[in-house]
Formats: structure tokens, C-alpha cells, sequence
């Protein structure tokens, strides 16, 4: 997990470079709030909050174990074409006019697994952390804002691909509370649910029968917002429940077909 999201944060940063080359028209409709109105003007390109802080998550997407790590934290804008937030970021390559409309590229991890994460994981062969990349679609409905991806494995993990509905809405932007909820489903390849939910005939064993699923849709719910202390700093959190589609709960590595991760950290203003 901890590389996964380490890998991600990387390739988050090295996304307002090649971003400085586009269009200053691009739209700014990302599914998360970055609005930094009610902090200090800001001396550069970037605003938003950046900081650090702990994020509990389960060993491996169908465990009931949990861990934690301490990471980086980041909701941020690059001059209105870029963006990063704790599990996602991208940049835009076209925007409408009055920027509620936006087409770019965005990435997002999927974490793997080591037979030592579970129980039900003995025997089996070490699943990779993957990070997913690919073209999305961004548009602010005025009441919510609806995101649509479509990603490919680009660490060579899983090989696979999935797509991604999102739907964000802003429930209070006050001067001290920003907080918004989203919700949105995920789709599963049939190569990417057999990389990180299969059982091959080879990993079987007499307590674990060999698995083969085709693709399948997991639902995602949560919210996520930052909290004003000062003019320079905030406190940032944010929570995530996703409940695993009909075949993948039946996979014999999966001990719970519900699994939350959550962050909390300190922020400062850029």
C-alpha cells in the first residue's frame, strides 16, 4: 500500500509539468472542492492545502485486517488545469468556455497484496500494487458534478482496465468548513477482478477452491473536507466505503465484501 500510494504521489507532482504547456481555457471541474476563497492570496500557480497526516485502510481489498501509514495529504489546483487530491489526480487537455465542462487524463491506485495480509491468502502468489491511468470526463451539473473514467493498468500489475462513475456534491462551503460527499461505481475488467480476486487452479488448496470471475462492478460511497484552524493552516479528512459487486464477494479471499479507509492530517495553505 504504502509504495502504491508512494508511486501515485510522484506521478501526482510531475502532473502540473506537463500540464504548463496547455490552453489557459481548460476547465477547472474537478469532482473534489479545492476553492481556496477564504484562505491568503496565493504567490503562485498552485492553491489548495498540502500537508501530512495518518490513513487507515484494509491490508487488501476483501480483508477485514486493517493498517496505517503516514503520507502525504494534498488538495490542490495548478493554474486551473491540474489538480490533486489524496486518491486522485490529473490534468485537463480541454475545457469549455465557462468551465464547467472538461476533458483530460486523471490516475488512481489499485493496492495489491502479500499472502501474509490475510488468512485466506496463504499459498498465493504476491499481488502488485497497480496505478490506473486513462482519459476522463468532467462536468459540473451546477447541483453536483459527475466524473466518467475509463483506466488501464500502466504498471503492467494486472494488465487489465476498468471504468469509473463519480458523482460529487458540496454539502457546506462555509468560511471554516468545506465538506462534500460523493458516490460512484466502479467497474472491473474481467482481467483486472482475476489478477486481485482469482484463485489459480494452482493456488488451490483443499480449504481454498481454485476462482475465475468475469468483470464486475464495485459501489463507492463517501465524503471528504478540510477544516479552517488559522489563515495558513487546516485540519484534512476524509472517509471511503466500497462494497464489492456479486462476484468478487463470492471469491474465497474475500472475508468482508465491505471495506472502509479513511485520513485525517494537518494542512497548509499554498
Amino acid at each position: 500500500m504504502k509504495h502504491a500510494l508512494a508511486l501515485c504521489f510522484v506521478m501526482m507532482v510531475a502532473l502540473p509539468a506537463a500540464a504548463t504547456g496547455l490552453s489557459e481555457s481548460t476547465a477547472s471541474v474537478q469532482p473534489t472542492d479545492t476553492s481556496t476563497a477564504t484562505s491568503p492570496p496565493p504567490t503562485g500557480p498552485w492553491t489548495g492545502v498540502v500537508g501530512m497526516g495518518p490513513i487507515a485502510f484494509p491490508r487488501y481489498s476483501g480483508g477485514t485486517a486493517t493498517q496505517t501509514w503516514f503520507i502525504p495529504l494534498v488538495s490542490a489546483t495548478y493554474a486551473d488545469i491540474a489538480y490533486i487530491e489524496p486518491l486522485r489526480a490529473g490534468f485537463y487537455l480541454w475545457g469549455n468556455d465557462d468551465r464547467t465542462k472538461g476533458f483530460g487524463v486523471a490516475i488512481e491506485p489499485r493496492l495489491g497484496y502479500s499472502p501474509v495480509d490475510g488468512p485466506r491468502l496463504g499459498g498465493l502468489a504476491r499481488r502488485k500494487n497497480s496505478v490506473e491511468g486513462g482519459p476522463t470526463f468532467d462536468w459540473d451539473l451546477g447541483v453536483f458534478q459527475l466524473s466518467v473514467s475509463l483506466m488501464t493498468d500502466l504498471t503492467g500489475s494486472s494488465r487489465g482496465n476498468s471504468a469509473r462513475l463519480y458523482a460529487y456534491r458540496e454539502l457546506v462551503t462555509g468560511p471554516s468548513l468545506k465538506l462534500g460527499a460523493f458516490a460512484g461505481l466502479d467497474r472491473l475488467g474481467s482481467k483486472t477482478a482475476n489478477y486481485f480476486f482469482g484463485v489459480a487452479p494452482s493456488e488451490a488448496t483443499l480449504n481454498r477452491a481454485s476462482f475465475q470471475t468475469g468483470s464486475a462492478i464495485n459501489s463507492t460511497a463517501g465524503f471528504d473536507g478540510r477544516y479552517r484552524l488559522s489563515e495558513r493552516y487546516s485540519v484534512l479528512f476524509g472517509a471511503q466505503t466500497t462494497r464489492l459487486g456479486g462476484g468478487l464477494a463470492h471469491s474465497p479471499i474475500v472475508e468482508s465484501r465491505q471495506g472502509t479507509l479513511g485520513w485525517l492530517g494537518l494542512g497548509w495553505s499554498l
